[in-house]
């Protein structure tokens, strides 16, 4: 044999070593990812502290406890209005003025032919204590006296009702008219309403009624908190519900009242939430339906994760007649929210975190 022929055979040997030692590393590596577990994510749901006072939201709008419109009992021309839509007014500020003159005038007149039938009527009487005119002269003195002192109070009352004068505190919400403005009597000038105490109106489902019953809506006790100011909650005082439900919204129409807190600038047509404290529901708990592994008319069972093991473990929890959790669950137990049906007890998974972008 020829020195070349060893060299190819010592060749042919090292190469079948070489393809020897890769395809038993590609067979570990390949039963390496074979044996390799799969950690599963799941996404966990943490229970709440069920002990903890529980409430019912509605949505609900801003309403005035007192409103009026307010108007000149008389016509004229609008001399001035001293408030703009916003203005805070006490109760007694004058807020609109008409032109006075013909009302001041026409007073003058009044009062000048009052105290003209009043001094022939002084007169008369004494004439007639002495009877020294006959009873129907004074009668016709005094019948002049009275007239005069009727129109004289009117010719008074229309001058007054030439200015509008605050009712009650509060704020303008709008105004109709302006100044030099021609206005017949009672036509609207502006609307004052009382901002210090308010009402808050909501509609509650025909359902919830059916369940709780009128009754304890009544008795309820309510929070109103505003999509502006949600960090305010403020207790609210039940004040009337309708008897009859909308049959349009298949809903009833209720209203609460609360003062308003002076930090606060709420004003009618303003929007939030009334809750309510529901106390049959204090301690019940409810789940969406893909957490369940099995559920029946009282009981069912659900995957709880520990995060110490990263496993599930399988528990058993008890269920009202709404199909609310009242037992078996404990305040920060986490459970499993979805996809129970592709997993198993004592499986080791971690717990699902949503990755940036998605």
């Amino acid at each position: 044999m020829t020195a070349s022929s060893e060299r190819m055979k010592s060749i042919l040997k090292l190469v079948c070593v070489g393809a020897l030692v890769v395809n038993l590393a590609a067979c570990n590596k390949a039963n390496s990812e074979i044996t390799d577990p799969v950690v599963k994510p799941v996404k966990l749901l943490e229970v709440p502290d069920l002990a903890t006072r529980r409430y019912d939201s509605f949505i609900a709008t801003i309403d005035a406890t007192d409103r009026v419109a307010l108007s000149f009992q008389v016509a004229g021309e609008i001399a001035n209005i001293d408030v703009r839509m916003g203005s805070i007014v006490e109760q007694g500020d004058v807020l609109a003025r008409l032109d006075p003159t013909d009302y001041q005038l026409a007073f003058d007149a009044r009062l000048a032919e009052y105290n003209l039938a009043k001094t022939a009527f002084e007169r008369a009487t004494q004439l007639h204590n002495k009877k020294l005119i006959s009873v129907d002269t004074y009668e016709q003195h005094e019948t002049r006296f009275k007239a005069a002192n009727a129109a004289l109070e009117q010719a008074k009352t229309d001058l007054e009702h030439t200015q509008i004068i605050a009712p009650f505190s509060g704020v303008v919400s709008i105004t109709f008219s302006k100044e030099h403005q021609v206005v017949g009597a009672n036509q609207p000038v502006l609307n004052l309403i009382d901002n210090r105490v308010l009402d808050v109106v909501l509609t509650i489902p025909v359902s919830y009624v059916e369940t709780y019953g009128l009754k304890h809506i009544a008795s309820s006790e309510f929070q109103v908190v505003m999509d502006s100011h949600k960090q305010n909650p403020i207790p609210a005082e039940f004040k009337e519900i309708s008897t009859q439900p909308d049959a349009d919204t298949n809903s009833y129409q209720a209203s609460l009242t609360f003062n308003k807190p002076q930090q606060l600038n709420l004003l009618p047509g303003m929007t939030g939430q009334v809750h309510l404290l529901n106390e049959k529901r204090g301690r019940a708990y409810q789940l969406a339906s893909s957490a369940w592994v099995s559920k029946q008319q009282n009981h069912g069972q659900l995957y709880r994760f520990d995060s110490d093991t990263q496993t599930l473990s399988l528990v058993s929890v008890e269920l009202d007649d709404d199909g609310h959790v009242v037992s078996g669950l404990t305040t920060g137990d986490l459970i499993v929210q979805a996809g129970v049906e592709n997993l198993a007890p004592g499986q080791q998974v971690r717990a699902w975190t949503k990755e940036g972008g998605i």
